[in-house]
């Protein structure tokens, strides 16, 4: 073909009969053939496509972090090309994205941005689904306030459209549940009786589907168990026709309540490990984690887009790297050898003062660990781990695969380190849903069942408190993960008139609590330090084969 734009065309014609056609990984490669010849005739907008539908694909077989990042490089092009149709469409995918991995803060970054635009061009079609999705992500944050404003917005939206009735039916079912599971049976029977007339009017299993899973919910509320199991059960047989994982999931959950309700916990219980199981199969903490990596370069990338190109060969960079890695390792321990003498030398006060010193000598360690485990962990994200995602690029754009490989394993091990210094959750989520996340992710990929009480304790603390707080809580849980053999955890975190609560209860081993080596082999020194820090009182209740529980108080 000697038409550039026909062939480029072409290839993308190619990758979408392969994604229709269920050949997801021929349908990539396609995708991926068609953005090498769109930049190399400069197709702009055909990349732009690419991109979006690679992203698209990606996130069906579960590839968050490459989904996230072909749909943020569409983003780019398509607001290179003004096409604002197209960047709705983008962001809209890329704030379901992200809310399918629990990053609800940037999902709705994405959303209010898209929602403005869509305002501003009058694209009234793309603030139906915005608000809808909007609506999904507050029920799952349990915002239910938010939830039923947005399905409103979303359903006033659908009412101008000339095919209403296509979505009507859908948002109307989430708008039925909204207000019969927050005790608003009559607006929910209002709701539910405009429903039931586009079911009556058009039996089609969309509608069908609809019906169904608000009127279990509606039986529920209205203590009808015997109905709710019934349209439970079929709701069930409907979502797994479709393969939808997560309305699965939240079926099973469903079923498993009904069967509480009616006093029979042993098909709870069933219907409870299919829910878990489910929801443990849904997401990766893998491709989580690496996904917040994305997105905090998509951040940096947005300030800062015009990189400055660089030739850095990849044996000198490792050398360096190695050497600047051996010069902070060689000053942390000169740091300490001289604290430790420091140590040595007031020990031969009194009794008193050398407690005194200890204790101070203690929390002036940890506060000078935390510091250069932050220095060390910048320097790495932002130093060597710029030149090496430009240095990645660079392989890839001369077709250097193997140089790729290497530097992405580079990247990913530096990536790593720098994660392990220095919680980089605390400086984009906040302290309280960074501790959100640390006890998410233990439940997700252990076999503790988790519970967690927090209140919002984001204005309690200072930097350095917070990381300190953070760092407790931590190595509070990593000790129960290492050495308690436990089953359940409890933590609960309890915003007070005079501080803050802390308590973290597990039903493990225990131990003697009059044990110094024992005490000295958890960590609990360094936990109480921590607190002490805090200006806080730790204390701890444990028995052999009893559990174990920690208790603090955090005065304000």
């Amino acid at each position: 073909m000697q038409n550039s734009h026909a062939l480029t065309r072409f290839y993308l014609n190619v990758a979408d009969s392969y994604y229709y056609l269920n050949d997801v990984d021929t349908a990539i490669k396609f995708y991926n053939k068609t953005i090498v010849y769109a930049q190399k005739y400069n197709e702009t907008r055909l990349a732009g496509f690419a991109h979006l539908y690679l992203g698209y694909t990606e996130s069906d077989l579960g590839k968050f972090p490459e989904a996230s990042k072909s749909l943020k490089t569409a983003i780019d092009i398509f607001t290179e090309v003004k096409d604002n149709f197209n960047i709705l469409s983008s962001k809209n995918a890329l704030s379901v994205l992200y809310s399918k991995n629990a990053f609800f803060k940037e999902a709705e970054k994405e959303r209010n941005e898209a929602i403005e635009l869509a305002k501003q061009d009058d694209r009234n079609d793309h603030l139906i689904s915005l608000y809808f999705n909007a609506a999904t992500d507050y029920r799952k944050i349990a915002d239910y306030k938010k939830q039923i404003a947005y399905l409103k917005k979303s359903i006033d939206c659908n009412a101008k459209s000339e095919n209403e009735m296509y979505l009507k039916s859908t948002i109307l079912a989430e708008l039925v549940i909204a207000y019969a599971e927050n005790n608003n049976l009559d607006l929910a029977e209002t709701n539910f009786k405009e429903l039931k007339k586009i079911y009556l009017n058009n039996k089609s299993s969309k509608n069908r589907e609809s019906y169904i899973f608000a009127l279990k919910s509606l039986e529920y509320q209205k203590g009808n168990y015997s109905n709710a199991l019934a349209y439970g059960k079929e709701y069930l047989t409907l979502r797994k026709q479709k393969r939808g994982y997560e309305e699965i999931m939240l079926a099973e959950k469903f079923i498993a309540k009904v069967y509480q309700a009616t006093d029979n916990p042993q098909k709870a219980n069933q219907h409870l490990v299919n829910y878990y199981t489910l929801k443990d199969s849904i997401t990766s903490v893998q491709n989580t984690k690496t996904l917040a990596y994305f997105q905090t370069l998509y951040e940096t990338e947005k300030r800062d887009r015009k990189i400055e190109a660089q030739n850095t060969n990849i044996e000198l960079l490792n050398v360096e790297n190695k050497n600047k890695t051996q010069q902070l390792t060689f000053g942390i321990i000169s740091m300490l050898v001289l604290f430790a003498c420091i140590l040595f030398y007031r020990s031969y006060a009194n009794a008193k003062h050398r407690e005194f010193v200890q204790q101070g000598f203690s929390q002036e360690l940890i506060k000078a660990q935390e510091q250069e485990r932050t220095r060390i962990s910048k320097d790495l994200h932002d130093s060597v781990g710029q030149q090496l995602v430009l240095l990645k690029w660079k392989t890839q754009a001369l077709d250097q695969p193997e140089l790729s490989l290497l530097v992405q394993n580079t990247l990913e091990e530096v990536r790593h380190i720098s994660r392990d210094l220095y919680p980089i959750t605390l400086t984009k989520l906040g302290l309280t849903s960074s501790i959100q996340k640390l006890l998410f992710e233990l439940d997700e990929t252990t076999d503790l069942f988790v519970t967690l009480e927090i209140d919002d304790v984001n204005t309690r603390f200072d930097d350095v408190e917070t990381l300190n707080f953070y760092r407790f809580i931590q190595e509070s849980v990593s000790n129960v993960i290492k050495h308690a053999n436990a089953s359940t955890l409890f933590v609960n975190i309890l915003k007070q008139k005079n501080g803050i609560k802390v308590l973290i209860r597990d039903n493990g081993n225990g131990f003697d609590i009059d044990d110094t080596i024992t005490l000295n082999s958890l960590g609990l020194k360094t936990m109480t330090e921590r607190i002490n820090i805090l200006k806080g009182q730790l204390s701890i209740k444990s028995k052999k084969n009893k559990g174990t529980a920690i208790l603090v108080q955090i005065p304000t």
